[in-house]
């Protein structure tokens, strides 16, 4: 009878494994549900680790790849950077039965994208070709497979022809290197180019077939000007094609251009699978042999790791568009890392920069810290790493010429503020004191060597226009002063729970106090209304740069200055198709030489820097409009300009999360048109925006719950990191107030997670009619919040440091009858207000300790 419970027992188990893991998603279904189907012209990047590829206009024909290892290095035949979409490196062609050579791909095919493959499809009555970008997790290689079908009703023998120039372009210098020796491994049916170049770290580059082999190769390239594709197959009658090498005595261009001849039966395929990479001399073949046998298990890897990323954790709003373009910004996050001296780093994108930015990533960091406190960590550990003695942070890290380099962030760089910015919030996020009594000695420095630039107006100056490396003007700066103050204030933040500098406190709270206020006694334009800069000359910049939208995020605007600023920003800056533009006017073409541009490379109007429409430009819009109590609009903006499905409904759109947009409403062609279509930031700014647009807020000294439910959802679901723990955050009801707050089931009167609330995992909110008094917001450390339900009290116990002006806000269904404060305490200021019959108690006061306890006592 046991061994027949015991037996009975095993089945059940076994059988409720079986259950689990066929209700688990396959990545296939993961697959069905990230991918987009497009037709039209777009701009493309996707990549992986090692490897990523450019292409424009829909075609399957490469624009650039780019390699990353060992060193990085570029395949691109390109001469400017604005018509870079006009060459190739690759072509592919088709001789059918008796017929014609004819070149293929030229024309737009239909496609389908992730953020880490595309297929290109076309189809006619002879012959269909699918064409496929996949890339190697672990082993730096991509893969291209190419299937051709006899869609015709007859057999048919096919010619097919692929050539690549593999020339090679280096990292940041971008010089041509077109000087190769070449070898040929029948076995393996491989083409090796081996640069002996130190400034390409000496690499070998590989193009070896995995699927069907090759009739006939060539490794010498015939392309007359380095912009030129070889197309000697085209104008040769030969049935073959030259089998050249290149000897190491007579280094010449190399390329590597297969041939390969079959005869398929109506409805059989040809596949061809070319393995593409780099490598160091002397070791390209043994990685050959390992790809030949595991180069799909290489793709089936990265594709289950992206997946993995782009779908754990999710963000749920109950809106598709939404919900998808979350799980896309996911992906994109996982996509763009690349190789870098031994390291996996984020960067900008697939394939158009080969090198580490330190900005791009701090602000990507801004929504990884939500949920991935992982990442933010390595990144701010490698930011400690790279700094110099003096411990000033690295600006961009790239291979240059023949070593690694370090640009460090010069004295009015951005990056100091978003450093100390992204730091405060991993450390709110992660309460890890640790690490950043590490970074502290960076942090200080970020501080004091942008202040020097504060002047005796208390303004920070800068040279740039705005938050870009063009330019030049020393003047009073709107986006950098906003930014000085946000740090400062972290620094307050950062500075009390180490411990550190509490003789400093009360002259930085000053300080970022005297510079707010001067940024609105110099800097607000009543005639714009809105925060403008000053030229080196003394006299006013009067364009509306859209760095101001931050005031109104950080919270530095009066509620009469924020609504000025909202009609002004969306009568200047919003295109309500395409997104926010960066500037207006669009003017930079005509202010070359008084900015000191370095000729047109801040664009044409609409373009660029000159008017782009930018990712993080509607975001900072839509916070704008969220400090403006206009939470709805602020979401349906981003619904419709930002999300996958938005930029698809929208002129010239196309699948993408892009560096920039062209706003040029004049010419339809252009209209829309996107750059840049896979970008870091693009997604870490979309990411942020739905945490503070539905669940968050988060000032200087906490993070608080902000929640929202969007008008066409029933409830919003999202992973936050809160003390260093992920918690599950639950939203429901209907109501702009919270009914009540749940903290792993236990009833919690306080937005914001007390300090003493350590390895939460389960937040419930619930929105409706107030039924307790509950924190809204405070700008101290929370301690703890109790309640007793008898007495009708409220204790809520705070701390940062001496001389610390804060300012308290509860929400009540109960009329306030007194505050009782336990340490000593100097009020400021007391306004109660009545909102749907709720009470609204706002106090600022001075905490004369450390420590500080509030009693609120309800009639």
């Amino acid at each position: 009878m046991y061994l027949k419970f015991l037996k009975n027992i095993v089945v059940l188990i076994i059988l409720i494994g079986l259950f689990s893991s066929c209700s688990q998603l396959s990545n296939d279904d993961f697959y069905d549900q990230l991918k987009v189907d497009y037709e039209g012209d777009a701009k493309i990047e996707v990549g992986g680790p090692y490897a990523g590829i450019e292409i424009h206009h829909s075609t399957p024909l490469l624009q650039r790849i780019s390699l990353f290892y060992p060193v990085a290095n570029s395949i691109d035949l390109s001469t400017d950077y604005w018509t870079r979409d006009t060459s190739h490196i690759m072509m592919l062609g088709l001789k059918i039965d008796d017929g014609a050579k004819e070149l293929i791909g030229l024309e737009p095919m239909e496609f389908t994208l992730t953020p880490y493959n595309v297929v290109f499809n076309h189809a006619d009555s002879l012959y269909e070709i699918k064409v496929k970008y996949e890339f190697c997790k672990s082993k730096p290689a991509m893969v291209i497979t190419y299937e051709l079908t006899n869609t015709s009703k007859e057999k048919r023998q096919l010619e097919f022809y692929t050539g690549f120039e593999t020339t090679l372009r280096t990292c940041h210098t971008y010089s041509i290197k077109d000087k190769a020796s070449t070898e040929y491994d029948k076995n393996t049916s491989t083409i090796f180019a081996n640069f002996d170049d130190p400034e390409t770290g000496n690499v070998q580059l590989f193009v070896s077939n995995v699927g069907e082999h090759p009739s006939s190769f060539d490794t010498r390239s015939n392309s007359p000007e380095f912009s030129i594709v070889d197309n000697s197959w085209l104008n040769s009658i030969k049935t073959s094609l030259e089998e050249r090498t290149i000897p190491k005595s007579e280094a010449a261009k190399p390329a590597a251009k297969f041939l390969y001849i079959k005869e398929l039966e109506s409805g059989k395929t040809l596949e061809v699978v070319q393995v593409i990479g780099t490598c160091e001399q002397g070791k390209a073949k043994e990685l050959v042999k390992d790809l030949q046998q595991n180069y799909q298990e290489e793709i089936d890897a990265f594709e289950k790791y992206v997946l993995s990323d782009a779908f754990e954790n999710k963000f749920t709003t109950n809106d598709k568009w939404l919900d998808k373009t979350y799980n896309w910004a996911r992906g994109v996050l996982a996509v763009n890392k690349h190789y870098l001296d031994g390291d996996i780093l984020p960067m900008p994108c697939p394939a158009e920069y080969n090198f580490y930015f330190t900005h791009d990533v701090l602000v990507t960091d801004l929504s990884a810290v939500n949920y991935d406190l992982e990442r933010v960590k390595s990144d701010l550990q490698f930011l400690k790493k790279h700094s110099n003695k003096d411990d000033v942070i690295p600006h961009a890290y790239y291979w240059k010429d023949n070593k690694y380099v370090t640009e460090y962030s010069a004295l009015d760089s951005w990056n100091h503020f978003w450093f100390i910015i992204a730091s405060a919030s991993y450390l709110r996020h992660s309460s890890d004191v640790g690490l950043l009594a590490q970074l502290y000695p960076n942090i200080t420095k970020s501080l004091e060597q942008t202040l020097t630039n504060k002047m005796d107006d208390d303004l920070l100056w800068a040279y740039r226009p705005e938050g870009w490396d063009i330019g030049s003007s020393f003047g009073p700066r709107s986006y950098m002063t906003i930014l000085a103050i946000r740090a400062i204030r972290d620094y307050l933040f950062i500075s009390t729970s180490l411990n550190l500098n509490d003789d400093k406190m009360v002259y930085y709270q000053d300080l970022a106090q005297r510079m707010n206020e001067q940024l609105i006694a110099k800097l607000w334009s009543e005639e714009q209304s809105y925060l403008i800069n000053y030229y080196e000359d003394g006299s006013i910049d009067k364009h509306y740069y859209v760095g101001s939208l931050l005031a109104a995020h950080f919270g530095l605007l009066d509620e009469q200055k924020l609504k000025a600023m909202e009609e002004s920003a969306t009568k200047n800056l919003v295109d309500r198709k395409l997104g926010v533009y960066n500037v207006y006017p669009m003017d930079f073409h005509l202010l070359i030489d008084f900015l000191k541009f370095k000729g047109n490379e801040a664009g044409d109007p609409f373009l660029y820097a000159n008017g782009g429409i930018w990712p993080q430009a509607s975001v900072w819009y839509s916070m704008l409009l969220k400090a403006t109590g206009q939470k709805e609009k602020a979401v349906e903006f981003i619904h419709d300009v930002l999300t996958i499905d938005g930029l698809l409904n929208s002129p010239n759109g196309q699948p993408a999360m892009y560096e920039y947009r062209c706003g040029n409403y004049n010419d339809s062609t252009v209209y829309g048109t996107i750059d840049k279509p896979q970008f870091m930031w693009a997604a870490g700014w979309y990411i942020y925006s739905l945490y503070h647009l539905f669940g968050t807020n988060e000032n200087e000294w906490n993070i608080s719950f902000d929640p929202y439910i969007f008008n066409r959802s029933e409830g919003t679901k999202f992973p936050l990191y809160i003390n260093g723990k992920l918690a599950d955050v639950n939203i429901y009801g209907k109501g702009k107030y919270i009914r009540s707050i749940k903290f792993d089931d236990e009833a919690a009167w306080s937005t914001i997670v007390p300090f003493k609330y350590m390895g939460i995992k389960n937040i419930d909110i619930e929105l409706g009619e107030v039924m307790e008094p509950y924190l809204k917001n405070v700008n101290s450390v929370v301690r703890s919040v109790t309640y007793d339900r008898n007495a009708k009290e409220m204790k809520i116990e705070l701390s940062a440091f001496d001389g610390h002006k804060s300012e308290i806000e509860i929400v009540s269904p109960f009329e306030l009858g007194s505050i009782e404060f336990e340490n000593d305490i100097k009020i400021i200021d007391q306004k109660n207000v009545v909102d749907e019959n709720h009470f609204i108690t706002k106090v600022k006061f001075v905490q004369m300790e450390k420590e500080a306890a509030i009693v609120f006592r309800y009639k």
